[in-house]
Formats: structure tokens, sequence, C-alpha cells
């Protein structure tokens, strides 16, 4: 009996450290793709809805950027790209907290289309930039709600989402689609 007991406590620790190791691997595992590559796949899933809703394929993305659409890298200096101290402004963006950092948004202020992908320097600068993100919310949500109504739907159906270092901002037509990108991405 006492030998079965030992034998029960043997496989319990075993089964114990094993499920250990199994989520430290989960949590230390950085994510499969790269910044630019959830970018990319981002900007590949607006080109296959853009198509969807009857755009020519060949008129959608010229050297790798979406037509009707800015790329803004936040990042950059703001001496380079005025873009930059535009959103770097109305966000009140931190940009010292980030990696990496991009804005996809129409070139036409007639659709509320923004999708921002921010890579935080480490897990601390996360809460702070997550604020800066719901600030651009609310200030769309003012925006939009008295200029175009069915551009608020959209906002309405925002999703602000973290995933360790990467942040993740949608207001689209099918912010799921977007999302679901995002997730397959960051595992």
């Amino acid at each position: 009996m006492k030998n079965l007991k030992v034998i029960a406590l043997i496989m319990f620790l075993v089964v114990l450290a094993g499920c250990s190791n199994d989520a430290k691997e989960e949590t230390e595992k950085p994510s499969a793709a790269s910044f630019d590559d959830i970018v990319t796949a981002l900007k590949d899933q607006v080109a296959e809805d853009l198509v969807a809703d009857g755009v020519e394929e060949s008129e959608v993305m010229v050297d790798g950027q979406l037509a009707f659409y800015m790329e803004t890298d936040l990042t950059a200096s703001e001496d380079s790209d005025p873009a930059v101290t535009i959103w770097v402004e109305k966000m009140d963006l931190d940009t010292d907290k980030l990696t990496n950092g991009k804005a996809i948004a129409p070139m036409v202020n007639i659709n509320a289309d923004e999708i921002i992908l921010l890579e935080a320097k480490d897990e601390a600068a996360v809460d702070s930039l997550k604020e800066s993100l719901e600030k651009e919310l609310a200030g769309q949500v003012q925006t939009w709600q008295q200029y175009l109504p069915e551009q608020y739907e959209k906002v309405e159906k925002n999703i602000i989402k973290t995933n360790g270092n990467y942040l993740l901002y949608v207001t689209y037509t099918e912010p799921k689609k977007i999302e679901k990108v995002f997730d397959d991405l960051i595992k």
C-alpha cells in the first residue's frame, strides 16, 4: 500500500511537471509571425475584401501598398512624415513604448476604416498603449456619430485586443475578419 502511494505521488509530480512546462512554453513562445508578416496579412485581407466589393484586383495593391489607403509607420520620425504627428497627437501615443507600429486608414475622410497594429517594447508598456487606442476609439465615436451614421456603425463594432506585446485596433466593415488574421498569426 505504501509503495502504491509513492508511485501515485511520483506520477502526480511527473504530470504536474509536464503541465508546468507546457504552460511555460506557451507564455514564453514568441509570435510565429513577425510584425511585418502580420501587417502584410492584414493588408491582404483588406485587399481580398476590396476585390469582393468589386474593385479590380489589379488596382487593389500597388507596389505592396493598398490602393485607397494610407499606411503610416508610427515609429518613423515625425519630421519625415507629417501623418505620424497627426496619429501621435490624436492618440496621445508615446512612441518610446513602441517597437513597431502601423496605422492603415483610408485616404478619403468618408470612410471610418482604421486598422492599427502596435508592438510594445515590453509588457509594462501594453496598458499605456491600449489607453492610446481607447482614446482613438473615443475620437472616432465623436467624429462618426454625427458625421456619417453608416460609418458610425463600423465604429460601434470596433475591436481593441491585446496578445502578449501586440495590440490590435480595428474599425472595419467586418472587424472579425481582421481579428481572425491577427489571432491566427499570433499564437
